[in-house]
C-alpha cells in the first residue's frame, strides 16, 4: 500500500532571526526597500516592518509588521490581518498576489 506524504507537515517555518534584515519588494516596475526587524510588536502579533510606508498604496492599508509563515513571509496590518503572503519561490525570495491583482515579489537586498 502506498503512503501519501503530508505536504503541510513537511514545511519548516523559518525563525524570525533567519529572515531579519533588508529586503527589496517589487510591485510591477516599482520597488522599495523594507527592513524585517526581529523586534516583536505584540499588538499586531508580528515583528516590526521598517520602510513599509512605500507599500501602502499597493496594499490599500499600512503594513506595520511581518511574520514568518510555513510557506513564506506575511506582511500584516495593525489589526493583525495578513495583507500579503509572499509564498516561498524556492530561490530565497517570494511572490504574492495582492488584493487588486498586482503581483509583488520579495528578495533579500544584497
Amino acid at each position: 500500500m502506498e503512503t501519501k506524504r503530508n505536504v503541510a507537515a513537511s514545511l519548516r517555518m523559518a525563525e524570525p532571526a533567519e529572515l531579519a534584515g533588508d529586503w527589496e519588494v517589487a510591485i510591477g516596475d516599482r520597488g522599495c526597500r523594507v527592513e524585517l526587524s526581529p523586534e516583536r510588536i505584540e499588538s499586531a502579533n508580528a515583528y516590526r516592518l521598517g520602510g513599509g510606508d512605500c507599500l501602502g498604496p499597493a496594499l490599500r492599508t499600512a503594513a506595520v509588521g511581518w511574520r514568518p509563515a510555513p510557506d513564506g513571509i506575511e506582511l500584516v496590518g495593525a489589526d493583525r490581518l495578513t495583507l500579503a503572503l509572499f509564498a516561498d519561490a524556492g530561490d530565497g525570495g517570494g511572490t504574492a498576489t495582492l488584493a487588486g491583482g498586482a503581483v509583488a515579489t520579495i528578495r533579500r537586498h544584497r
